[in-house]
């Protein structure tokens, strides 16, 4: 929801011949928003069986024709393509499963290689959204450098053993600032709470959304 309203908010939807580009773009539910006013999608996914439940979403059920899927990881992919130069830069709820210091060379590559738009003075919309060091999985399992945790001791939410990394607002909005040169931003914090296996579970996520540009 929080995407969808900063579509329409900053009038996205008025955008012609846009391109959009999505990491972690799962079976193509945020990019379908952006193909129905008529951008070009691009979406990069890990995981095979999303990255069919996309293509199948986009050309069986949908019929969208300006669409590209990935079946890649997403730090490869920024690294080895350029130029795509996108006007829309899609970062939603997957940077907490890689470390501090592989986002950082993610944002470096995706400036260098022309991953959004760069050209004439011009500048991209971003979306990002990344888990808060307030949600319930902080901390529960072993730590590691630069604050990241491998969840052995969590047994609710479905991520035993995965490497949880999250983010204090100032640090993420320092972040981006130093490697997109982040600007016109705001920030959310997003909080739920969850029942699994009766036991409640807070879910606490950063929004943060704004304007990039290589300069």
């Amino acid at each position: 929801m929080e995407l969808v309203r900063w579509f329409f908010k900053n009038k996205l939807n008025t955008l012609k011949n846009a391109k959009v580009l999505e990491f972690a773009s799962h079976n193509g539910n945020n990019l379908s928003l952006f193909a129905n006013y008529g951008y070009e999608c691009i979406g990069v996914e890990l995981s095979k069986q999303n990255h069919e439940n996309a293509i199948y979403n986009f050309k069986e059920i949908m019929h969208y024709q300006k669409a590209s899927f990935f079946n890649e990881n997403m730090l490869d992919f920024a690294k080895n393509h350029q130029n795509i130069n996108a006007d829309v830069f899609l970062i939603p709820n997957v940077i907490n499963y890689i470390t501090k210091d592989e986002f950082k060379t993610l944002l470096q590559n995706a400036k260098q290689n022309n991953l959004y738009q760069v050209s004439g003075g011009g500048y991209a919309h971003f979306f990002l959204r990344a888990r808060s060091t307030k949600d319930h999985r902080y901390g529960l399992g072993k730590r590691l450098e630069n604050g990241s945790f491998i969840l052995n001791y969590d047994e609710f939410s479905g991520e035993k053993d995965c490497l949880c990394t999250a983010y204090q607002e100032y640090e993420l909005v320092e972040i981006l600032k130093e490697y997109l040169n982040l600007y016109d931003f705001e920030v959310i914090t997003s909080e739920n709470i969850n029942i699994k296996n009766k036991v409640y579970i807070k879910d606490s996520d950063i929004i943060i959304y704004g304007k990039i540009t290589k300069e």
